[in-house]
């Protein structure tokens, strides 16, 4: 089973904007949710014409509550509290339910990954971690915060943003980044917990599959699968899909940031010699290294599909993009997205503590799901 949290954001009214407001949400939300959370971000807004990398203002609070260990019924009580949250300075209070991700991605998991929704870049600052100098950890400390709102977010365009590290295609995949700011609040929510340095950043996205899954399917046809013979009739049909031919779409993984061969070995040898700087342990970074080349195997492996999938004539192209363009595409975007968190900003970021996480409407069935999955 992945860890699974509860997410509850509040959006402020005009009137909350303000740094006082900000305090009495604190507190007001953390005496009616009466349960420990483990962390608290803030939706963190630039004024209309002003640069990404401007401090921003707080116009709403999301908590983060660890449900990994907790019953359904509990969980089930957790969003009915909040969602009952009622405070002159609240907007609109949800709850959703995030699953972090094994990265890569498992087979329970990449099999049900959803192919749209929201997905979270989560990221722990390195707080000058490797430097020796104490005006290069202040330096790093002071502009940890800005490089990561204008780096962190994979559709960036400007001046120190990442955008250009992935094709078009793959952007079109993403949308409506929202910046967040995280504060640890292990030792409970207090009115002054934002007014302290953020331990991280967070970008939340939308992303969509649909398209990606849909051009591959219709483009790899007569090159990667065929349709079943009309004049062959059978009870039980079958079909061989084998993408080792790769495609000139840019949806094609084999054109992902991961996947660019030189440029991303680069990218990994850049990670290694600064972790290495940080902590001179030889055996974290061999462990990331490793991770990040299992990340980076892009294997195109030959699958099957038949009755087992529902395959008949005339679905052919159906049954084949749900059960192996899909999941295939999930896997590697998922891959991309933690490749790009592990080698972007080594010096900001800290290895090992970067997370992908899928974020979903909330429902007792998905609890379920997660609470069951291998």
């Amino acid at each position: 089973m992945n860890p699974i949290s509860l997410v509850w954001d509040v959006q402020f009214t005009g009137e909350g904007v303000t740094q006082k407001a900000t305090g009495i949400m604190l507190v007001a939300m953390g005496e009616h949710i009466q349960h420990s959370v483990i962390e608290v971000m803030n939706h963190n807004r630039v004024r209309e014409g002003q640069k990404v990398s401007r401090a921003g203002y707080t116009s709403g609070l999301r908590f983060i509550i660890d449900a990994t260990f907790l019953d359904t019924e509990e969980i089930l009580e957790l969003n009915e509290r909040a969602l009952s949250f009622n405070h002159e300075f609240c907007s609109l209070s949800s709850v959703s339910i995030s699953e972090t991700l094994p990265i890569p991605l498992d087979i329970p998991t990449k099999s049900r990954f959803p192919e749209l929704g929201r997905i979270m870049l989560c990221v722990r600052f390195t707080d000058g971690l490797g430097y020796t100098d104490a005006k290069k950890i202040r330096n790093a400390i002071g502009t940890q915060t800005k490089e990561t709102k204008d780096g962190l977010d994979p559709i960036g365009t400007g001046k120190g943003s990442s955008g250009a590290r992935f094709s078009e295609e793959f952007r079109s995949m993403l949308s409506d980044s929202k910046w967040l700011r995280r504060f640890p609040s292990l030792t409970g929510v207090s009115k002054g917990l934002l007014s302290g340095a953020a331990a991280g950043g967070c970008y939340d996205l939308s992303y969509d599959l649909r398209e990606a899954v849909r051009q591959l399917t219709e483009s790899s046809e007569e090159i990667w699968w065929s349709k079943l013979d009309p004049d062959e009739l059978t009870l039980t049909p079958s079909l061989i899909v084998d993408p080792s031919e790769k495609l000139d779409s840019k949806f094609d993984p084999a054109h992902y940031h991961h996947l660019e061969g030189e440029k991303s070995d680069n990218y990994v040898k850049n990670m290694k010699e600064i972790e290495m700087e940080q902590t001179g342990d030889s055996d974290v970074v061999e462990d990331l290294a490793y991770t990040l080349g299992r990340m980076m195997r892009g294997r195109r492996m030959r699958k099957q599909v038949g009755v087992d999938q529902g395959l008949a004539h005339g679905n052919e192209a159906f049954v084949i993009s749900e059960n192996v363009i899909l999941p295939w595409i999930a896997e590697e975007f998922v891959n991309c997205l933690g490749f790009f968190l592990m080698t972007r900003k080594p010096k900001y970021w800290r290895n090992g503590q970067c997370e992908v996480r899928v974020v979903q409407p909330f429902s007792s069935e998905l609890i379920e799901v997660l609470k069951e999955a291998d």
